[in-house]
Formats: C-alpha cells, sequence, structure tokens
C-alpha cells in the first residue's frame, strides 16, 4: 500500500514537471494535494527528534506535535516542486546547480522570517527526501500500521544524462535562481544544511 502511494505521488510530480520547462517549469501546473500530503509525510517521518546544526546549536522537534512542526500544503508543494530540479541536477551529477538551487529556495524561506527553527529544518528534509524519491532511493514500509521511510545513498555514475537533459536542468535552475530573486539579499546567511534520515525506531 505505502509502495503504490508513493508511486502516485512521484507520478504527480513526473507529470508536474513534464508540463512546462525553463522558469514555467517551477511556476505551473499543480501537485496534487493527494501527493503532496503523501511526500510531506515521509519528510515528518524521518524527520530527528533533535538535531545540532555545524555550529553548535541543537534543534528539538517534538514529534507529538505535527502540525507545529511542518509547514502548510502550499508551502510543502513549492518545496517539492523546487526539490524535483534539484533530483534532476543531482542524477545528472551538476553539483553546482543542484547547491544553487537548494541556496536560493533556503534564501527565500529564510527572508520569509516565519519559520521556526524546526520548520526550517522540515523544509531542508523534505527537500532532500525528494530528491532520494525521485532518484529512486527511498524505501516506504508499512507494518502493523507504523510507517517507515528508509533512504539510501544516491551513489555517483548511477545516472546518464544526455547534453540536451543537462542543458535543460541548467536553464531551469538559471531561471528560478533569477525569478523573483530577492532584493534584498540575506548577507551572509548560508543554507542550512539537511538533516540525516533519522534511525528507525527499534523493536
Amino acid at each position: 500500500m505505502a509502495s503504490t502511494t508513493l508511486k502516485s505521488a512521484l507520478a504527480g510530480m513526473v507529470a508536474l514537471a513534464g508540463l512546462a520547462s525553463g522558469a514555467e517549469a517551477q511556476t505551473q501546473g499543480k501537485l496534487s494535494d493527494k501527493s503532496v500530503n503523501t511526500l510531506m509525510e515521509y519528510a515528518w517521518q524521518i524527520l530527528p527528534h533533535k538535531f545540532t546544526t555545524p555550529d553548535g546549536k541543537v534543534i528539538e522537534v517534538d514529534k507529538s506535535k505535527r502540525d507545529g512542526n511542518i509547514v502548510p500544503v502550499e508551502s510543502g508543494r513549492e518545496i517539492i516542486r523546487v526539490a524535483y530540479t534539484s533530483a534532476q541536477a543531482q542524477i545528472c551529477e551538476m553539483w553546482e546547480e543542484q547547491q544553487a538551487n537548494y541556496d536560493t529556495l533556503m534564501r527565500r524561506e529564510l527572508i520569509k522570517k516565519k519559520w521556526t527553527d524546526q520548520q526550517i529544518l522540515y523544509i531542508t528534509t523534505l527537500h532532500r527526501m525528494t530528491i532520494h524519491a525521485v532518484a529512486g532511493k527511498m524505501r516506504v514500509e508499512e507494518k502493523e500500521g507504523e510507517l517507515k521511510v528508509f533512504l539510501e545513498p544516491i551513489k555517483p555514475g548511477e545516472g546518464k544524462c544526455t547534453d540536451e537533459q543537462r542543458t535543460k536542468i541548467r536553464e531551469a535552475i538559471i531561471a528560478y535562481v533569477d525569478l523573483d530573486a530577492p532584493k534584498e539579499a540575506a548577507a551572509g546567511q548560508k543554507a542550512p544544511p539537511a538533516a540525516p534520515a533519522a534511525a528507525p525506531k527499534k523493536k
């Protein structure tokens, strides 16, 4: 059941990506609420209870309060859409483009100054999880009513891309970076690192 739901959500992302190219690929079309909620739930499952940033800041997440620690569906939809492009860049080993795509997403979210540390952590987790899902490196299991999500490593060299594909991905990311670029850049504000997958609970 979980596998079927995941395939349906991924099919929605692929359909969305096929609607347009360049900047339009980031703005046209709409993922169904069902697909968005499915992927957002998977991200919630792997969100760690505690995460320490590189500068030593500790972020603790109360996993009993889901609604207060995630983001609204419309925000989740945008994050997933951007992450789909990041995934294509990673599959094609376009590291600089992927980083630029992620940095732009996080800069825009940080500038809004509306998210808690827990929600920012969730955003980075949803972005990273979507990349693994698109790359076919996410496994979802449901046993006795409990959902478990596992992320597997994405190994370099596994994806094969044509020059045409790389050009389209590069154009899409450049368009996204330039699209409605904030006039007031967050000087010296770096995108936070994505949290590692939470270890599955031991029985």
